[in-house]
């Protein structure tokens, strides 16, 4: 910004002095408007045709003024939109060697196909939350626009239905991705490509039509989003229930760092064959268990008898400090 408000400077200096060389020359030697302007552009720009001159005294003083300002003033102008194509240039070159290293060292990240609405709303939580994450946009200038609003934004330009890009991405060593862009063939065609590149890879892709939603599903998808059908359900539950809405939106916002965390019992753990109050969990962690799937049968709101086993599913709900500390235990690390 601060070369952008140099060129401004320097054509309002220069178009100052232009518009008064004109005006004195118009006066002193009693020129139309056109042939003042004519004799002061070309002097300015050192063409010097020498068809039309200044005859009188003052013209020439006038003359020899503003070719001195204006000169200085040109030299300004054109140096200010030269740095700043250079530094626009540089700032460039450096943000993509960046991006380049960044995307080296990165794993265990998600990669968000789309930043559009959705995307960014993604993007932001990911930010907001520390979890490392990945871009991909086919708009260049749609991700620099947001590069101050997202400090820890990593991106790639490019299509992401395409294999190249999503490598580029580095998709091999990803935890999921997110498929947000505004075509469901292309959401379609990003679970296929993403899924052959790693099998392994955590899927969730919107779908705007209800068709789409299995084709979704068979193609690799773990999980599809319709955000008409959930803007529908949560306006509905906002209508029916809005004290209870009111009170988890307040427990899951940023200013209460309130989560909910699934976890799988290893072996290794100590808490297996243990009660839950045997296990000390809520003390050991601070978390709190919701619920418990044992061989696809869920006990919600378990008692303290019940027996935790090895690869039981547990779904707690606490901060983040407390979900880590209870993922260590269930973990035994």
């Amino acid at each position: 910004m601060e070369a952008l408000n140099r060129i401004k400077l320097g054509v309002l200096v220069l178009a100052t002095v232009i518009l008064f060389a004109t005006l004195g020359l118009m006066y002193f030697e009693g020129w139309s408007f056109f042939t003042a302007l004519y004799v002061t552009i070309i002097t300015l720009s050192t063409v010097g045709y020498g068809d039309i001159t200044p005859t009188t005294f003052w013209g020439r003083v006038l003359t020899l003024l503003y070719i001195i300002c204006g000169v200085g003033a040109m030299a300004y102008t054109f140096a200010s939109i030269s740095g700043f194509i250079i530094e626009g240039q540089l700032k460039k070159i450096v943000r993509l060697k960046k991006m380049e290293s960044k995307l080296k060292s990165i794993r265990d990240h998600y990669i968000v196909c789309g930043f559009g609405k959705i995307g960014k709303i993604v993007s932001k939580k990911f930010d907001s939350a520390g979890v490392p994450y990945v871009v991909i946009d086919i708009n260049e200038k749609n991700l620099t626009n947001e590069l101050e609003n997202y400090k820890n934004l990593i991106y790639v330009v490019g299509d992401a239905t395409l294999d190249e890009v999503l490598i580029k991405a580095e998709i091999k060593r990803a935890k999921g991705l997110i498929a947000t862009v505004n075509s469901d063939a292309e959401n379609l065609f990003i679970t296929i490509s993403a899924k052959e590149l790693n099998p392994n890879i955590y899927i969730i892709a919107k779908a705007e039509a209800e068709t789409t939603t299995d084709k979704l599903i068979k193609t690799g998808a773990d999980r599809v989003v319709s955000p008409y059908s959930i803007g529908g359900l949560r306006i509905a539950e906002m209508a029916l229930r809005p004290e209870i809405l009111d009170f988890v939106s307040t427990l899951m916002d940023e200013t209460h760092d309130m989560e909910i965390g699934r976890f799988t019992i290893f072996p290794e753990s100590d808490v297996v064959g243990k009660t839950i109050n045997e296990s000390k969990i809520r003390q050991r962690s601070g978390a709190t268990i919701l619920a418990i799937i044992k061989n696809g049968e869920a006990i919600v709101n378990p008692c303290p008898e019940v027996v935790l086993e090895a690869h039981d599913v547990v779904y707690a709900f606490g901060t983040k400090e407390h979900l880590e500390k209870l993922k260590k235990i269930l973990r035994h690390y």
